[in-house]
């Protein structure tokens, strides 16, 4: 009994301690996109279209993670399927530093609540996590940490550990995982772009088992890039000149053609099948619909502050990055900023919890020691 006592008080401890790292923020009210601008991500594309997938795992940390593939295999099935970029984003892992081919990615967090960052470009891999529960300040510091270790960070399956609220707050992403597998998450995509963060789509497999036909393939990134390069791929992210796809047939049969603004107009294009596009807006609002054409113009009024494509076809679902409002200089960067004085006040009480439980259960576990005695 005394070994649990004492195996307890560790637990504590080591559960505990984040807490005590983690700050108290400032976050910025909710804010409209605005200006007398419009931003268009897809105003300089080069033309060249490489098909990525970012989130895919293989067999990691001798099966302690869910793998059932070595890495390598991962990046031979998708690059037989016409993938430029077969990202392997292991937990906790780089597998790009470790001789596979693949982008430097990792996907951060071991958490219970499946709480999982996709760090791109990835330098290093950051440690820090909470264990257990986290509230939106413990979630805006391990974005903020994880960060540190990359060129961008997405949101993978935000629907598993985020809320609407959580993306009107969280700053410091660039991009979230509108589409994992077979799963949407439209509508937290649109609380974070309604309250004015410039937050780019992904769709990604997030495949565990190359032999799950209703993972393999299904969700992709087409980015405009000139290359496969690393530097290419992550600047074409960053700038928002992709669009995620989420396969609903048996293959592939559109792609965009273009995205052109042009006096308040947006006007899109695809090429295949006809198709329907349907604009979207503020607080996921269907602005308007057009069934089975190949282009489709919207007529932006002054009080969208966002407007977003997407394109249904019998097969595949693309959904475009919004054309935002802006001042006509840079897109907002909100920011989360440390509150100091809750930091030191929430610390204070997080550290004295760290000692005074373990104390608590070392010093019991030596009572009844003593009294057995």
């Amino acid at each position: 009994m005394l070994i649990l006592k004492r195996i307890a008080a560790i637990v504590v401890l080591a559960v505990g301690f984040p807490y005590v790292l983690s700050p108290v923020y400032r976050f910025p009210p909710p804010r409209t996109f605005s200006g007398p601008s419009l931003w268009n991500p897809y105003a300089h594309l080069t033309g060249s279209w490489q098909r990525a997938n970012l989130h895919a795992h293989g067999h990691a940390w001798s099966g302690l993670t869910n793998g059932t593939h070595t890495d390598d295999e991962v990046v031979q099935a998708y690059r037989e399927r016409g993938y430029s970029v077969a990202g392997v984003s292991d937990y906790q892992w780089i597998a790009a530093r470790h001789g596979v081919p693949t982008m430097p990615l990792y996907e951060h967090g071991y958490n219970i609540s499946k709480e999982h960052q996709l760090a791109v470009g990835a330098e290093r891999v950051e440690w820090l996590d909470f264990l257990l529960w986290t509230w939106i300040n413990q979630k805006q510091f391990i974005l903020n940490c994880v960060a540190g270790t990359t060129a961008l960070v997405a949101i993978n399956h935000p629907g598993t550990a985020y809320s609407e609220g959580d993306f009107r707050k969280l700053t410091g992403y660039h991009l979230m995982e509108v589409i994992n597998g077979p799963f949407g998450f439209e509508d937290l995509w649109d609380a974070a772009l309604s309250s004015g963060h410039p937050v780019w789509a992904l769709a990604n497999d997030d495949i565990h088992d190359l032999t799950n036909v209703r993972r393999l393939a299904i969700a992709w990134n087409m980015i405009d890039a000139p290359s496969a390069s690393v530097p290419d791929i992550i600047a074409a992210l960053r700038a928002g000149r992709t669009y995620a796809v989420s396969l609903v047939g048996e293959k592939a049969d559109a792609a965009l053609a273009s995205v052109r603004v042009h006096d308040s107009k947006l006007t899109v294009s695809s090429t295949g099948v006809p198709a329907t596009y349907v604009f979207v807006g503020q607080n996921g609002s269907v602005l308007q619909t057009f069934d089975q054409v190949m282009q489709a113009t919207y007529d932006i009024a002054s009080d969208d502050p966002y407007v977003r494509t997407v394109i249904r076809t019998p097969n595949m679902v693309m959904y475009l990055n919004p054309v935002l409002r802006y001042d006509g200089v840079a897109l907002p960067a909100p920011l989360a900023v440390v509150n100091k004085p809750l930091t030191w006040l929430s610390r204070v009480f997080a550290g004295a919890m760290c000692i005074i439980v373990p104390l608590l259960l070392w010093r019991r576990g030596r009572t009844r020691a003593s009294e057995q005695a």
